[in-house]
């Protein structure tokens, strides 16, 4: 099944989500990739700033599995979080920047933001973070950064990978009918407002690391 067959409200679900894909393909973090005239040190900058919350994601999926009580669900995050186990430690492996990141307060709240998420929604809700939100961004972002950093392992792994993942999310809401369309496009809303507040945060941090002195 992909999105453009999709049965209403679902559709409506799909079309917002991609409003806010699209803008989110207009965020700092994503135009600074694509800019070929990026630095170097510029970009090596951004995959330091960007391994806290790739840390992050690793938290967020293990606390859905946990926090899942839904039989079908629950199957459903253990296999995402396996699938995604470890990505993190590929992404160091795949480019040694030589960079370490600080604590950033930014950066953390948002991911803070996501694990209580995961802690407290409706298990559907949870489906929709993490397959049409964190999947989404995260195949937004593996996009420019295989333009950034050609044959990447890490971003090439993303590219196969997260095509799948949003499509589970969808296969899933089609199938269970007991959630409400107001309160998902709301979801939507505000989860995608976090992962635009974090991007735009770790393209400051990276352009304050790298920039040339006066």
């Amino acid at each position: 099944m992909t999105t453009t067959t999709l049965p209403m409200p679902l559709q409506a679900v799909a079309d917002r989500n991609e409003q806010h894909v699209h803008a989110y393909r207009a965020s700092r973090l994503i135009v600074l990739l694509e800019d070929p005239t990026t630095p170097a040190a510029t970009k090596d900058a951004v995959l330091a700033h960007v391994k806290p919350w790739s840390d992050a994601f690793q938290r967020m999926i293990s606390v859905r599995a946990a926090f899942e009580t839904d039989p079908q669900l629950r199957e459903l995050a253990v296999e995402h979080q396996q699938e995604e186990l470890g990505h993190n430690g590929i992404l160091v492996e795949s480019h040694d920047t030589g960079r370490t990141a600080d604590w950033d307060p930014v950066v953390e709240a948002g991911a803070a933001w996501f694990v209580d998420q995961f802690r407290v929604l409706p298990g559907l809700h949870k489906v929709v973070l993490a397959h049409l939100v964190l999947e989404a961004g995260s195949l937004t972002f593996s996009n420019a950064g295989s333009l950034a950093f050609p044959g990447n392992a890490y971003f090439a792994l993303h590219d196969e990978a997260d095509e799948e993942h949003i499509e589970m999310g969808y296969r899933l809401l089609a199938e269970r009918g007991e959630w409400d369309l107001g309160e998902v496009t709301d979801l939507l809303d505000r989860a995608w407002q976090i992962i635009t507040m974090v991007s735009d945060r770790i393209a400051e941090l990276a352009l304050r690391d790298t920039a040339v002195p006066a």
